[in-house]
């Protein structure tokens, strides 16, 4: 009985750690489009860099899809990241062996991707020079 007893309770904490879903995407941070003039481009991630005091620290990413579009999420996927009013950078880097970036576009103190963000409905539109063909 005891037996019994024990394994119920054992079955009973399982399920309540694992829970009856798997693990859902974050969405719905500040939507952004990364483009090459009219070409949309994809399997980049954009990670975002608020910019304080002449310094800056990354605060979130994004993935770009097939599409171009994206959405920010905070650093760990936590939860959504909405851009409130200030001056950020955007580093870009190839999640996919499709595309080759720019190294300056890779770091935050040398990246042209520099963006006075006014307020908290808008879109984040990240048009960038065409990258190159991976050579891999």
């Amino acid at each position: 009985m005891r037996q019994r007893f024990r394994v119920v309770c054992l079955l009973i904490l399982a399920a309540s750690v694992l829970g009856c879903g798997g693990v859902k995407p974050v969405t719905g941070g500040t939507a952004g489009l990364l483009h090459s003039g009219s070409e949309k481009l994809s399997d980049i991630q954009i990670t975002v860099h608020q910019v304080k005091g002449g310094s800056s620290k990354p605060i979130g990413f994004g993935a770009a899809r097939s599409d171009g579009s994206f959405q920010l999420v905070t650093d760990g996927a936590k939860g959504p990241l909405h851009l409130t009013p200030g001056e950020y950078r955007c580093t870009l880097e190839s999640v996919g062996a499709t595309v080759e970036i720019p190294k300056e576009y890779a770091q935050s103190d040398t990246t042209p991707l520099k963006i006075t963000w006014p307020t908290s409905d808008q879109k984040l539109d990240l048009d960038i020079p065409a990258p190159k063909p991976s050579k891999y």
